[in-house]
């Protein structure tokens, strides 16, 4: 047990984030159950969730070269693949980033290409004008370096550093190594027969030989969990004595429970969003739903929209006169959110307001109707 934890202690525990040491971040992803359950609901969802491209009145354009190069960004990813790409980035180490590529003549990319993070050096400029001077890449032997203008770099708020975004999975590490430690231990514990350690003692002087032929019997006979449970026969007036805490004294359910729930909540996931159902009577599944996508979706979405934005629409609209929204029109939970909301509409358009100013100060995912009639809505 003590060789386990200590290889666990010295190869396990997840780097602090302030070292750009991004790779442990990403492997998570693979080998940490709660981090994937979360990361991955989170990054399918957003990246499922509709978007659309407006102008400044607000109005929705269906055709746009913009819109062509994010439904099929490459030749090898769809444009919700790269959408999950980014998102789960962000989850795990806190930044994204994606490759302008093939640049026509007229400045506009042809194609998006997501970058690995945790192989992504930010190299930082010499004036306050242009803080970032450019991107270097290393993959294997090769490093690549790109300029600042050919890479979106996608990142969430880092207090400790204005270059790197900071991760959910840098806050929620201490509890992911909690479940790591007591899922080790628990696998020690059946592995060890149910009984981490004991004594047996005797009043009688053994040699040598004769402690070393009662040990190695004993463990041949009794440890490991296949041999749980069998009968001891101690002979020659040996006695056993337990050293160790159970199972239910050391309370690994409510201990591995609460390290769980912790990194629900730092990811903003509701319990019933990854199977677990143990509060869905008193708080039903639909209303975690709701909170999922307003209190997480939304925000993680609206970020990358608004980062889209910024960094791609002006290659396509030097005018910076578009911009990309999120379309919740067609998300199920959020319907009765959106039947009030049109009764809103409604009273404010019978007060006077314009349809814009409406759909502006609601949030509408829409215009309101051209067509009207005085005291009516169409």
């Amino acid at each position: 047990m003590e060789e386990l934890t200590s290889q666990y202690l010295t190869e396990g525990k997840l780097p602090s984030p302030q070292g750009h040491n991004y790779a442990p971040y990403v492997e998570a992803y693979g080998n940490k159950a709660w981090v994937y359950a979360c990361v991955n609901v989170i990054a399918e969802t957003a990246a499922a969730a509709d978007f659309v491209l407006k102008n400044e009145q607000g109005e929705i354009i269906q055709s746009h070269p913009a819109l062509n190069l994010l439904y099929r960004p490459n030749r090898f990813m769809s444009g919700r693949s790269l959408r999950q790409w980014i998102i789960a980035s962000l989850e795990l180490t806190g930044n994204a980033f994606v490759l302008k590529d093939s640049i026509r003549q007229d400045g506009t990319p042809q194609e998006l290409f997501p970058l690995l993070s945790q192989l992504v050096e930010i190299i930082p400029g010499k004036t306050s004008a242009a803080p970032v001077e450019g991107y270097k890449y290393r993959a294997g032997a090769k490093t690549a370096y790109y300029k600042a203008s050919d890479v979106i770099h996608f990142k969430y708020f880092n207090p400790f550093d204005f270059f790197y975004g900071l991760s959910p999975l840098a806050a929620a590490r201490r509890s992911v190594e909690s479940l790591d430690k007591a899922e080790a231990f628990n696998n020690a514990f059946f592995e060890n027969a149910g009984t981490l350690s004991g004594i047996l003692y005797t009043e009688s002087k053994l040699d040598d030989a004769a402690r070393n032929r009662i040990i190695k019997a004993w463990n041949e006979k009794y440890q490991s969990a296949a041999k749980a449970h069998k009968v001891a026969l101690l002979e020659g007036g040996l006695k056993w004595q337990n050293t160790s805490l159970s199972q239910r004294d050391m309370d690994f359910i409510s201990g591995i429970k609460n390290s769980r729930d912790t990194i629900l909540a730092i990811f903003h996931v509701p319990p019933a969003l990854v199977g677990v159902f143990e509060n869905a009577p008193q708080f039903n599944t639909k209303e975690q739903q709701r909170i999922f996508w307003q209190n997480c979706v939304h925000p993680k979405q609206t970020l990358m929209l608004e980062t889209l934005t910024e960094f791609l629409l002006p290659d396509f609209d030097p005018s910076r006169t578009l911009y990309f929204d999120k379309d919740v029109s067609n998300i199920s939970v959020l319907k009765e959110d959106e039947t009030q909301r049109a009764q809103a509409a409604k009273i404010y358009f019978e007060m006077g307001y314009s349809k814009t100013e409406i759909a502006q100060a609601l949030g509408l995912p829409f215009g309101l109707p051209k067509t009207k009639t005085k005291g009516t809505l169409k």
